[in-house]
């Protein structure tokens, strides 16, 4: 069987073909186009193999995120409960910069004036007002009115009954054939109003877009012959069926990304680690999430752009940190001489300069290149050739002429403002967390992170980095080892004490049945279940989220349920209340199919020492260069040995180690470096 796996960046395609009977892994790493599924073939193509000979196809792509981040969706209209149609513009009245007089809060992807009322009113428990319908036929009238491509329903408490919003979908979409129709209630079971609003109208800005995208994709591959089992990669790490996708789009919102994580997840075990920070870095952003005690930190509210001002969208996520900060990341110096790196990005086309298309920004990478850490005999993603000349141009026109610095002072700096906020976006997922990164091992990869990450652990007391294999490529990588996963919840508040839980049993049930419905097994019996409950000290408003077993709740175990409530407080906040009451918010089921995967392939022992494939000049330090080795990993055997400065190169990335730093291959092909910390020197 021929598992593959594809990533699309704002820079680069990275494909990777795993053959499970020969054990031979292939990758391509091609520049992304505008043409995005032309991007997935082409790089397919530029593996050597074929669509028709692969049989699981795993893809995972930013199209969610950008079409949201850049507002490029269709025009859309949101049909709510009579009275409520400002709800999505109020939201939540947070302010969270309370001094900041220029504060200014979200901006709705649905105008006013095509957010319609419908008279219709239920209660959690019963209906308090029939649908009416002549206000569905006035509703119709109105849409005619106000042509859209996509209609988001939210109606006042569907979470807990949907059956007008099922009802009105119906109407709508025999009056529109032709549009998106997506509800709340379809996409989630969780209580709060304008959040559940968020999230429906979020899906359908996107709705038609994911699926003309994954039409076009789809009518390619079968016009090469692929007849195999297509995923899309969801955000949370599991995988999802096509059909699913295009009815929930919402769940790709960070389909990438997640690859990586759940790569890591599976370094850490082959190393026998039980906790990680996964660090990516590529051309566009830089990304961190956490492996704690063997799983992913899962949240289930997704702010889209930022806490701030972003609009939440609720779904399950990886807990991932986002800084417009890559290789391609443009750098220049205000007015006032201050040098800023990001977020704009030089991208794909015409990209930095030393890519030689036509870029004349100074980028991240262009800073890597007039210091030497790339070096211009090595091509960048094994095929594109560097051009030094061009980047020591951009550098002195954008930053090093207007600073009144050296060109090479100015790359130092381009890297030492780069690595801080990319530092930053690992605080986010660990400090912020009440996590300490010291505690962690940080797994490394992208096209840049190898190159970054020995700097940004010193930064953080880090004590430990690994690069894995086939680092530019691994967020793809990390998509073979994912597994089919269908999510369910509902919220139902229930208290935890004597018989608390009896009730929730028959709710448990209609969750693994919703749970189940997306893996297309029928009736049949996933490989695993999983069950969390998101609970609260009575009196509180935030929860936190609580594994528990099927089990606690059937036979009424609510001692258990809360014991364990108290020591998952206690781990995130450092305090629990053993003898206040609790209550469940929430219930939540995973269902899961397990898949085959790669793993990860013994490196041959290779007697003696590392010897360099030769020596170059790189700067270190921005008053001087100095010559160091640099080392071919593929010629790298199992526990041979490096010690900084080097750089080890490949294919797809280059690792830089710095004085004081020393690295040793492990059997399975990871680079385990040891970081020289200042205290230790």
């Amino acid at each position: 069987m021929i598992r593959a796996g594809s990533d699309i960046g704002g820079t680069f395609t990275d494909v990777i073909l795993f053959d499970a009977k020969s054990q031979d892994i292939r990758i391509a790493k091609i520049p992304s186009s505008a043409n995005l599924e032309q991007a997935v073939l082409d790089g397919i193509a530029a593996t050597g193999k074929q669509a028709n000979e692969i049989e699981v196809l795993v893809h995972g792509s930013t199209i969610v995120i950008n079409a949201l981040l850049e507002r490029k969706g269709v025009k859309t209209a949101l049909v709510t409960t009579q009275g409520f149609r400002d709800v999505y513009e109020i939201g939540r009245i947070n302010r969270p910069d309370s001094f900041n007089v220029f504060f200014k809060k979200h901006d709705p992807l649905v105008a006013r004036d095509l957010r319609f009322e419908v008279v219709e009113r239920m209660l959690p428990d019963a209906e308090l007002t029939p649908l009416d319908p002549a206000a569905i036929e006035l509703l119709i009238g109105q849409l005619r009115e106000h042509p859209v491509d996509a209609i988001a329903i939210m109606l006042l408490h569907s979470y807990s009954n949907p059956a007008h919003e099922l009802a009105l979908k119906a109407a709508l979409a025999d009056a529109f054939p032709n549009a998106f129709i997506s509800v709340s209630s379809e996409l989630t079971r969780e209580y709060r109003e304008y959040e559940r609003t968020s999230t429906v109208v979020a899906n359908a800005y996107v709705g038609p877009i994911v699926e003309h995208y994954l039409g076009q994709l789809s009518d390619h591959l079968n016009n090469r012959g692929f007849d195999g089992r297509f995923y899309l990669m969801q955000s949370n790490g599991g995988l999802l069926g096509e059909d699913e996708a295009r009815r929930n789009c919402i769940a790709l919102i960070e389909s990438g990304p997640a690859g990586g994580v759940i790569g890591t997840q599976q370094v850490l075990d082959d190393l026998g680690l039980p906790s990680g920070v996964a660090f990516d870095m590529g051309g566009t952003t830089a990304k961190a999430g956490v492996v704690e005690d063997g799983n992913p930190r899962i949240g289930h509210q997704y702010f889209i752009g930022s806490y701030n001002t972003g609009l939440p969208v609720l779904t399950p996520v990886m807990d991932i940190h986002e800084v417009g900060t890559g290789g391609g990341s443009i750098a220049s110096v205000t007015a006032y001489g201050e040098l800023r790196v990001g977020p704009r990005s030089a991208g794909a086309i015409p990209g930095p300069a030393c890519y030689q298309g036509g870029g004349r920004d100074a980028t991240v990478t262009d800073a890597n290149v007039v210091l030497g850490r790339l070096n211009v005999a090595l091509p960048l993603a094994g095929s594109m050739p560097l051009d030094d000349v061009a980047a020591h141009d951009a550098l002195c026109e954008n930053v090093a002429k207007p600073l009144g610095v050296s060109v090479e002072q100015a790359a130092a700096g381009i890297l030492r403002v780069a690595n801080t906020a990319m530092a930053y976006a690992i605080s986010a997922v660990t400090v912020e967390r009440g996590l300490n990164p010291a505690d962690f091992v940080l797994v490394a990869y992208g096209g840049a992170g190898p190159l970054h990450a020995t700097q940004i652990a010193r930064e953080l007391g880090i004590n430990q980095v690994v690069i894995p294999p086939s680092p530019g490529v691994f967020s793809a990588y990390g998509m073979l080892f994912a597994d089919p996963q269908g999510h369910a919840s509902r919220t139902r508040i229930t208290r935890v004490d004597t018989e608390g839980l009896v009730g929730l049993e028959s709710i448990v049930d209609e969750l693994i049945d919703e749970a189940v419905a997306p893996l297309g097994i029928g009736s049949g019996v996933p490989d695993m279940l999983e069950f969390y409950a998101d609970m609260r000290y009575v009196g509180q408003e935030h929860t936190v989220n609580v594994p528990i077993e099927r089990d606690m709740i059937r036979n009424g175990l609510e001692a258990e349920v809360k014991a364990r409530f108290d020591a998952v407080h206690e781990r995130s906040y450092s305090h629990s209340a053993a003898d206040e009451p609790a209550e469940i918010v929430t219930l939540r089921c995973v269902a899961s199919l397990s898949s085959d995967k790669p793993s990860f392939a013994a490196v041959a022992d290779v007697a003696g020492d590392a010897l360099p494939n030769f020596e170059a000049a790189v700067w270190l330090e921005q008053d001087c260069a100095e010559t160091i080795p640099f080392y071919a990993r593929r010629d790298l055997g199992a526990r041979q040995r490096i010690a900084g400065p080097a750089v080890v190169f490949e294919e797809t990335a280059s690792t830089l180690l710095l004085r004081g730093d020393s690295a040793v291959v492990h059997a399975n092909g990871h680079l385990l470096i040891e970081i020289e910390q200042a205290d230790n020197e």
